[in-house]
């Protein structure tokens, strides 16, 4: 495995097309990990994952998302984030959720994996699950 520094260096952001594999579901629990491992302001943990591997309900996902990207990916993981209050009125989301996405590529890349960070464009205000009039419904 590459060393730390290498590593960081190696990252980069992959648009072209993702080959048709699988993402093993014990990569995507050590990816997620990841991410929960980052530091969060004043520990308030403000940022949850879902990953989504079920072709039917990615295909539904990316469907919604405008302009189209990661259209061929096997798997995507989607970064929640709740807009929590910690020291003197501050929200530390935005730095929680970045910390804990980088964190989560550089284990996408560690795992020998690709990905393309895709933020900005999904806020509650653009009801993007809400498109042509329907939720996107995720199977338990």
């Amino acid at each position: 495995m590459n060393t730390f520094l290498e590593l960081i260096h190696s990252r980069h952001s992959f648009r072209g097309e993702y080959q048709a594999l699988p993402v093993k579901r014990e990569d995507l629990i050590k990816i997620m990990q990841a991410g929960i491992d980052a530091p969060s302001g004043c520990n308030k943990q403000t940022t949850s994952f879902i990953a989504i591997d079920d072709p039917h309900i990615l295909k539904q996902l990316l469907t919604v998302i405008d302009p189209p990207i990661g259209q061929s990916a096997p798997a995507a993981i989607c970064v929640l984030t709740q807009r929590i209050y910690a020291y003197r009125d501050k929200c530390f989301a935005i730095q929680d959720y970045s910390a804990a996405i980088e964190n989560m590529l550089l284990a996408i890349i560690a795992l020998g994996y690709q990905s393309c960070w895709y933020e900005g464009h999904i806020t509650d205000e653009d009801q993007i699950g809400k498109k042509n009039g329907t939720y996107i419904k995720c199977a338990r």
